[in-house]
């Protein structure tokens, strides 16, 4: 802004009059606060500002550096403002106007931004808070100042008052007026200490509703934290939203509560200790295992959730597959004769008294290897497309006793159950029936190597029709057939991990706790998921 004075200057002589002008122009500099979101500058005359320069870099770098930081400015690029040696602050960021050198007083450093909320209610409750300490401080400062008055000793009586001179009663006089004023010095100071008690005793008051005040608050406060907290937790996605509630553990985990519950005690002994701080819970870990398993969640979503590390959430997955795989092995365990006669239901009873398990393959679909070779051995015809397949048998419960490692999808079901080990003595006895599709064509190695009978469909293979006979007795058969199918969808669907197409390193085989162990991740991941679905309950119930 430019200002032009012009100044007249008139010179009277005795032949004329001269006139001599001059003009002045007075340049004023903008000035403009640097504050954030702040607009104003000295060309306002609205109201009366004033500006101020922050502090030196060279005689004050701390308090330049408490500057910049209240006010919070950034550069273009996200660095921090280094501002120019103009570079001011109006007077609107002090609560008193300007700034003040005091350490301990609000305006040694400002305050009151735009982008700070409540900073003027905030800047003023600290202004009356430090008022109140320096009035506080001067009269602590003028106590210790009091100095006590010297006593003065009272006048000895002389034995014969007649024998006093005259100067003596003046000493008695000048004595008596000098205890008087004494007298009234204490008088008069403690008059005022009474004041200034007074004073302390309502100051300790209002010190103390504030107190109360600010303690009512906090506690206000400090609930209602506690109650968005719980909030919060309810809403997001960790193991405290399923407690209490059956419903949610199922959605969740595909267990009943009870069931987690004990699953998770039980597998908890076997945790091995950690060297560094866990991320997560033990529960949150457990937990977040089975909802990947029952949801087919990535790790990359997880990781959001929980606020781990992606490689963090695989490493805790992975730990408690293999513990559910190795300590809990014994709920996917053939059962003996005795306890499949006892738990038979009356319908099986009936039609096939020696019924002991009932067999069938699945197939999961699995993305294509780069290798030309694997890709022929996992291509399946029957799917058009590339697969694994696994091996299950059941029992007439509905209870998964059996899973084979996977095989490529190329395989056929007659060699996957002949290299997968089922056809063992061990396992069966003679007299034992097995119930299985048409496309199982093993009754001469069941008889053979186990004495037991396979019982499949009848075919139509050289007859025109197949008789009344075979006719009921299929019909028979796969009403009670069907029930590994319905395993085999209860696993997929409870678990839909099984659903997702495999990527190659899940086929690829990694190593185990057990020496030579050469199972692939999906083969743990299919014991895993056949122990969980034994542990969720039965789809056949005992009469």
């Amino acid at each position: 802004m430019i200002y032009v004075l012009e100044y007249t200057r008139v010179r009277a002589a005795s032949s004329a009059c001269s006139v001599t002008r001059f003009w002045f122009f007075i340049i004023i500099m903008p000035k403009s606060c640097e504050a954030v979101y702040c607009t104003n500058h000295n060309f306002k005359r609205v109201e009366k500002l004033s500006f101020f320069k922050l502090p030196s870099r060279k005689k004050s770098p701390e308090r330049r550096d408490k500057w910049l930081n209240a006010c919070q400015k950034l550069t273009k690029t996200g660095g921090r403002w280094s501002p120019g040696k103009h570079a001011v602050l109006c007077s609107k960021h002090f609560v008193t106007g300007a700034p003040v050198l005091l350490q301990n007083h609000p305006d040694y450093i400002p305050s009151i931004f735009p982008h700070k909320p409540n900073s003027t209610a905030k800047g003023h409750q600290n202004l009356k808070r430090f008022q109140r300490k320096e009035k506080i401080s001067k009269r602590r400062l003028s106590f210790s100042h009091l100095q006590d008055v010297d006593k003065v000793p009272d006048p000895v009586p002389l034995e014969d008052d007649f024998m006093q001179p005259p100067e003596a009663e003046q000493a008695d006089e000048a004595c008596q007026q000098s205890s008087v004023s004494t007298e009234e010095a204490y008088q008069r100071k403690i008059k005022k200490l009474e004041e200034e008690l007074l004073a302390v005793k309502q100051e300790r008051n209002e010190c103390r509703e504030e107190f109360n005040k600010l303690q009512e608050d906090c506690q206000k406060y400090q609930e209602e934290s506690d109650k968005l907290k719980e909030q919060l937790e309810g809403k997001c996605l960790s193991s405290k939203i399923i407690q209490g509630d059956d419903k949610k553990c199922r959605f969740f985990t595909g267990l009943p509560l009870s069931v987690y519950v004990k699953t998770f005690e039980q597998l908890r002994k076997f945790v091995p200790h950690a060297t560094t701080k866990d991320s997560l819970s033990y529960e949150d870990q457990f937990f977040f295992t089975l909802v990947r398993l029952r949801l087919d969640l990535s790790f990359e979503f997880l990781a959001y959730q929980t606020g781990v590390a992606e490689s963090t959430i695989r490493g805790y997955f992975w730990l408690w597959i293999d513990m559910i795989f190795y300590k809990l092995d014994f709920m996917l365990k053939w059962p003996s004769r005795e306890s499949i006669s006892a738990t038979l239901p009356s319908a099986f009873r009936k039609k096939f008294p020696r019924l002991t398990s009932i067999i069938d393959c699945f197939e999961i679909f699995m993305e294509q290897p780069k290798n030309l070779h694997a890709r022929a051995q996992v291509y399946s015809n029957y799917k058009k497309h590339t697969t694994v397949k696994v091996f299950i048998a059941c029992t007439p419960l509905g209870a998964v006793c059996y899973l084979s490692p996977a095989w490529g999808g190329r395989v056929s079901d007659v060699e996957l159950v002949r290299q997968s080990g089922f056809i063992d003595p061990h396992l069966h006895e003679p007299g034992d029936q097995i119930l299985a599709d048409r496309g199982f064509l093993l009754h001469d190695d069941f008889a053979t190597v186990c004495s037991a009978e396979l019982i499949t469909p009848a075919f139509t293979r050289g007859k025109s029709q197949l008789s009344a006979w075979d006719v009921e007795k299929s019909r028979g058969m796969s009403s009670i057939r069907i029930h590994v199918e319905r395993v085999i969808g209860l696993m997929k669907n409870r678990y839909t991990i099984l659903q997702n197409t495999l990527s190659v390193s899940m086929v690829k085989s990694r190593k185990g706790e057990a020496d030579g162990d050469n199972l692939s991740s999906i083969d743990r991941l299919l014991r895993v998921c056949g122990i969980l679905v034994n542990l969720g309950g039965s789809i056949v119930f005992k009469d």
